[in-house]
C-alpha cells in the first residue's frame, strides 16, 4: 500500500496484544475513541458527529505497548489533534485543559510560569512525555508547557495514577505522553492566528509539511511555529500581568523501514523565546522596579530502532537529549521612585556605578543557566501464549549549571553546579486470563544519585469485560519523587522582585505514593452508542510528603529561602465521572467533573512572620491553590461538512491561596469560563480552507483582586490565566 509504512500494516506493533480484539471489545473501542473524541475527523473528511464507529485508536502510554483503546486494561484518556485544532489551541498548556481531571493553573504574576495539576496533585507529581521519553527537564517545565507546539502533537494520552513501575521518580499522580504524528502522506498545512485580549493581539503562525515514499519506507515532517505578543496589564498599575514574549520553534521527525522488520526513527525540535515581565519594558532589566526576564535556547531529540525478529520477539533501542541555555534576571529595583517628575525621585539610585544603590543591586541580578539531559531507554517484548511480557533498562543523567552574573556578564558566582542521575529496571507482564479478563502485573527497581536505597514500585492492574456495554477496571499502583534541588526552584516565587529558593534539609527521603483506583465504562449499545457513562474513584497516600517552609532570610547573605523537609504524609481522595450524549447524528455533549479533596496528615506551617517581628502564623491541612471540583463541558454541532461549532465550559471550584504580603489564607472564588466558537471548512478537491473564529472566557471570569505595584506578592495569582479574548485563523490544508 503505497504511503504506509511497512510495519504499520503488515506485522503486529510491538507487542501485539495475546489475543485478538474481538467479540464486543473492537466496537467498545471504537465507541470509547468516539465519545472522547469530539471532532476526529479532518477537514477533507466526512465529521466526525456523523461517523462514531468509525474511529480506531491506538494508544500506548499505559502499559508502554501498543494497544486498541478498549483493549488497555489500565484507563486511557486521550485528546486527539483535531480537537486542539477544533479549541483553536495553540500549545500544550491550552490542550492539557481540554481534559477533564487535568487543571493548567499559574504561579507567577510576573512572568506567567505555570503547571499541570494531575490527580489532585500538583505539577511536580506527573510526567510529562514525549513519545514515551520524559524529555521536559525539571528546567524546561518552567516554560516548557508554552514551549510545545500543537502541530507536533497527533494526540494527548493521560494515564492517572502511579506511574513509577514504567517510569521511573516523578511519575506519582500519572503521565502525560505527547505522541507525535507519523505522515501517511505527502501534504501538509500553513495557518496563521490572532488572539486578542485587553485591546493587545497575540499572533501566531505554524505549518507543517509531510514527504512520504512511494514505496512507503520513508517519511518525514518539517515543523515550525511563531508567536509574539507586547505586554498586557490586566490591572492598570503600570506591570504586566501576560509577558512581552516573542517564539521560535521548528523541527522536523523523521523514520526509515529498510524492511518489513525494522524501522528507524529520529527527531529534532530547536525552541529559542524570549520573554519579559514587570514594568519600564522599554529600559534594561535592572532599571525595572520589577522585571523577570529569559532567553531560552532549547534542543532536544531522540534515534531509536525497533526491530521485530519474530511473531514472539521485538524490540526497541532509544536514545534521547534536551539542552536548554538560558539567561535569566529576576528582580529589579524594587520600589524606588522612577519618575523624574516625582518629588521623591533620586537619580543616584537609578546610578549602578555608586555603591548600595538600588541599581547596584539589580544590575547584579543575571544569571545563565546551562541544563543537558541524556536519557537511555530499552525495551524487550516477549509473548508466550496468553503473556506479553516487557523487560528494560532506562538510564537518565541530568546537569545543572547555574551562574549568577551581572549585566555586561561576568560571572560572580556558581549558584549551582549538580548532576543527577537514576538508573532503572522494569518487567510487566500482560495477561489476557481469558476472553474478558485482562491483568497487568509490573515492577520496577529504580537508583537515584540522590539516595543511598533503591526504590521498589509495583503495578497490578484488572480490565474485566462484564457485558458488551459494561467495563470494569481495578488496580493498585506506586509512584515516587527523589529529593532533588534543580535550578528552576531559584525561581518558584518572587517576592519583592527578590528570588526565593529552596533549600532541602538534611537527611531529606524520597516521597512515596500508593494510589488505588475503581471504575467503569458503560456505552448505551456497542455498535451505535448514543450515550456513555465512565467513572473513577481513587485514592493516593502519600508519604513522607515534600513540605516547603515559611520564607525566611538567610542571616549571612540575607538571601530569601525556603526549606524543603518531610512532613508525615498526605491523602487525596478523588471522583472523576464523563457522560457523553449523542441526541442526533450532528449533535454531541460531552461533560465531566472531578472532586478530589487533597489534605496532608498534620497540618503545615504555610506562614510565619514572627521572625521579622510580626505576631502571624498560619497552618493548614489543606494544599493550596487545589480545588475541590473541577469540571467541563462541551457541545458540538456539525450540521453538514461545511460548518463545526461549539460551546465550552470550564469550571474551577473556590481553593486556598496565601496572600504572604496581607498574610492571610483566603478561600478564594469559583470561576465558570465559557469558549464558544465556529470552523467554516471550504473543500478545494484534495485542498482545504478552514476559517476559525471565537470567543474565550466570554464573561471575563477571572481573579479580580490581583496585587499592584513594585512590592506586590507574584505568587498570588491563582483561576483562570487569561481575560476575554478574540481570536480568529485561517488554516490551509494540502
Amino acid at each position: 500500500m503505497p504511503g504506509t509504512p511497512p510495519m504499520a500494516h503488515r506485522l503486529p506493533s510491538p507487542p501485539a496484544r495475546p489475543r485478538a480484539a474481538t467479540g464486543p471489545l473492537r466496537p467498545l473501542a471504537l465507541t470509547l475513541a468516539a465519545i472522547l473524541f469530539p471532532h476526529a475527523a479532518s477537514a477533507q473528511d466526512d465529521r466526525a458527529a456523523t461517523r462514531l464507529d468509525a474511529v480506531e485508536v491506538r494508544v500506548s502510554t499505559a502499559t508502554r505497548t501498543e494497544r486498541l483503546l478498549a483493549d488497555v486494561p489500565v484507563r486511557t484518556e486521550v485528546l486527539r489533534q483535531q480537537d486542539i485544532e477544533l479549541r483553536a489551541a495553540t500549545n500544550f498548556s491550552q490542550a492539557a485543559e481540554l481534559i477533564n481531571g487535568v487543571r493548567v493553573e499559574s504561579n507567577c504574576q510576573n512572568c506567567n510560569t505555570s503547571e499541570v495539576q494531575l490527580l489532585g496533585l500538583g505539577g511536580a507529581y506527573n510526567q510529562l512525555l514525549f513519545d514515551g521519553i520524559p524529555l521536559l527537564s525539571t528546567l524546561g517545565g518552567v516554560y516548557g508547557l508554552e514551549q510545545v507546539p500543537a502541530a507536533f502533537v497527533n494526540r494527548i494520552e493521560v494515564v492517572k495514577g502511579g506511574g513509577s513501575s514504567l517510569y521511573g521518580p516523578g511519575a506519582v499522580a500519572g503521565v502525560i505522553n505527547l505522541v507525535s504524528e507519523q505522515p501517511l502522506r505527502n501534504g501538509g498545512f500553513v495557518q496563521a492566528s490572532v488572539d486578542v485580549q485587553k485591546g493587545e493581539p497575540v499572533w501566531y503562525g505554524d505549518g507543517r509539511l509531510d514527504a512520504v515514499s512511494e514505496d512507503g519506507r520513508f517519511g518525514a515532517s518539517f515543523v515550525a511555529q511563531a508567536a509574539q505578543n507586547d505586554a498586557i496589564d490586566y490591572n492598570g498599575d503600570g506591570y504586566s500581568e501576560i509577558t512581552e514574549k516573542t517564539q521560535r520553534v521548528g523541527g522536523f521527525q523523521a523514520w526509515f523501514a529498510p524492511t518489513d522488520r525494522t524501522r528507524l526513527r529520529a527527531d529534532y525540535q530547536y525552541t529559542w523565546e524570549e520573554r519579559r515581565g514587570g514594568n519600564r519594558l522599554d529600559q534594561p532589566e535592572y532599571l525595572a522596579n520589577i522585571a523577570e526576564a529569559l532567553k531560552t535556547r532549547y534542543q532536544r531529540g531522540s534515534l531509536s530502532w525497533e526491530q521485530i525478529v519474530d511473531d514472539d520477539f521485538d524490540f526497541r533501542v532509544s536514545y534521547a537529549f534536551a539542552d536548554i541555555r538560558r539567561d535569566s534576571f529576576y528582580g529589579g529595583l524594587g520600589e524606588v521612585e522612577t519618575d523624574p517628575a516625582s518629588p521623591d525621585y533620586d537619580p543616584d539610585a537609578l546610578d549602578p556605578t555608586l555603591p548600595g544603590s538600588a541599581a547596584s543591586t539589580s544590575f547584579n541580578q543575571y544569571g545563565f543557566t546551562h541544563n543537558p539531559l541524556h536519557y537511555l531507554d530499552t525495551q524487550f517484548n516477549y509473548r508466550a501464549g496468553a503473556h506479553a511480557l516487557a523487560f528494560g533498562v532506562q538510564y537518565k543523567r541530568e546537569q545543572i549549571k547555574d551562574d549568577n552574573r551581572n549585566a555586561n556578564g561576568v560571572v560572580l558566582r556558581r549558584a549551582e553546579n549538580a548532576t543527577f542521575s537514576n538508573l532503572g529496571v522494569f518487567v510487566q507482564d500482560e495477561w489476557a486470563v481469558d476472553d474478558a479478563t485482562d491483568l497487568v502485573l509490573g515492577a520496577r527497581v529504580d537508583k537515584s544519585s540522590e539516595l543511598d536505597s533503591a526504590v521498589f514500585s509495583p503495578r497490578i492492574a484488572l480490565a474485566f469485560q462484564a457485558t458488551d456495554q459494561l467495563k470494569l477496571r481495578a488496580g493498585v499502583s506506586t509512584g515516587f519523587r527523589a529529593p532533588e534541588v534543580f535550578s528552576e526552584d531559584l525561581h518558584v516565587d518572587t517576592l519583592g522582585a527578590e528570588p526565593v529558593s529552596i533549600r532541602n534539609i538534611d537527611g531529606l527521603t524520597e516521597e512515596k505514593a500508593l494510589t488505588g483506583m475503581l471504575g467503569f465504562d458503560w456505552r448505551s449499545d456497542a455498535l451505535d452508542p448514543r450515550v456513555s457513562v465512565d467513572v473513577t474513584a481513587s485514592y493516593t497516600q502519600l508519604r513522607d510528603s515534600f513540605v516547603l517552609s515559611e520564607i525566611q532570610s538567610d542571616v549571612f547573605d540575607g538571601e530569601l529561602f525556603q526549606v524543603r523537609s518531610n512532613s508525615s504524609g498526605s491523602g487525596v481522595s478523588g471522583i472523576e465521572a464523563n457522560v457523553g450524549w449523542q441526541p442526533r447524528d450532528t449533535l454531541r455533549l460531552t461533560a465531566g467533573v472531578s472532586w478530589y479533596r487533597s489534605r496532608y496528615d498534620d497540618a503545615q506551617v504555610v506562614f510565619d512572620d514572627t521572625g521579622d517581628g510580626g505576631d502571624t502564623v498560619i497552618a493548614t491541612r489543606d494544599y493550596l491553590k487545589t480545588p475541590q471540583w473541577s469540571g467541563l463541558s462541551q457541545l458540538v454541532w456539525s450540521p453538514n461538512d461545511r460548518w463545526d461549532a461549539f460551546v465550552g465550559l470550564r469550571y474551577t471550584g473556590r481553593m486556598h491561596v496565601l496572600n504572604n504580603n496581607a498574610g492571610e489564607l483566603r478561600h478564594v472564588d469559583d470561576f465558570w469560563v465559557v469558549d464558544t466558537g465556529a470552523t467554516r471548512h471550504f473543500h478545494l478537491g484534495e485542498r482545504a480552507v478552514d476559517v476559525s473564529f471565537g470567543v474565550r472566557n466570554l464573561f471575563d471570569d477571572r481573579q479580580k483582586d490581583l496585587e499592584s505595584g513594585a512590592g506586590r506578592d507574584s505568587d498570588y495569582v491563582y483561576g483562570p490565566r487569561f481575560a476575554r479574548s478574540v481570536y480568529a485563523s485561517i488554516r490551509h490544508a494540502f
